[in-house]
């Protein structure tokens, strides 16, 4: 399979769905945080969870928090939220495909982690259209378990890829900084955001939890963007 994209629409490409996701996702949670109704009322959720589960951060005091997908659950802005998820999710898996053909590693270890790439890019493409058939005030289990592929599969990703085109993009620099020293800051404030969701839902603080969200969605877009500085780097070349 050869490329989809010449460098042109290799960066439009990228640029249109970090705008999806990151555009719809504020514009979204805008909406929500507005909306008041019954986003602002008390919600428990634990009725959608098996007894034998344990599962925290299910029961919203003060209305929903404001995670990323809390602007999935009603109307309007759940038609943003799904269009910005589902659209973005079709664009990843592209760009995926794309990534791993313009990346050709000669070491074998950074080979696999191309592929691992491309199977990580294509799992977030695919759960981003898979969350938005399962608002979390409905469907709490399985968007749970899109969401989690999302989040750990945005890390792997991030990490594998960079590893992978370590050596393609040794000289390559954004603003003076070397591009591979970028990415790895990148996939640090990513794992590091995602521990912290996870602990501050585990302890009760909701609203810091969602705000660590936001920083590991921001951080796996930073990572899409890192790309644009290779294609420009091509060009000159």
């Amino acid at each position: 399979m050869r490329q989809i994209f010449n460098d042109h629409g290799f960066k439009r490409a990228i640029q249109i769905g970090v705008i999806l996701v990151v555009g719809c996702c504020i514009v979204s949670q805008l909406m929500m945080q507005l909306g008041g109704g019954e986003r602002d009322q008390p919600m428990d959720l634990t009725d959608q969870v098996p007894d034998d589960v344990d599962i925290d951060g299910l029961v919203f005091e003060d209305g929903f928090p404001p995670f990323i997908s809390s602007a999935g659950a009603f109307m309007p802005e759940k038609a943003v939220f799904d269009f910005g998820l589902f659209c973005g999710g079709v664009v990843m898996i592209f760009l995926s495909f794309e990534i791993y053909h313009r990346t050709k590693p000669e070491d074998t270890k950074r080979k696999i982690c191309n592929v691992v790439a491309l199977i990580s890019g294509t799992v977030i493409g695919f759960s981003m259209m898979q969350i938005v058939a399962h608002p979390f005030n409905t469907s709490i289990m399985m968007h749970i378990f899109w969401a989690m592929n999302i989040f750990w599969g945005a890390q792997l990703w991030i990490a594998t890829l960079t590893y992978a085109r370590g050596e393609l993009d040794a000289e390559v620099t954004w603003k003076g900084w070397p591009i591979h020293r970028v990415r790895w800051s990148i996939f640090a404030i990513a794992m590091i955001s995602f521990q912290a969701m996870t602990l501050m839902v585990a302890s009760g603080h909701l609203v810091e939890s969602a705000i660590f969200e936001w920083t590991l969605t921001f951080s796996a877009e930073a990572m899409m963007l890192s790309l644009i500085p290779t294609i420009t780097s091509a060009a000159s070349a």
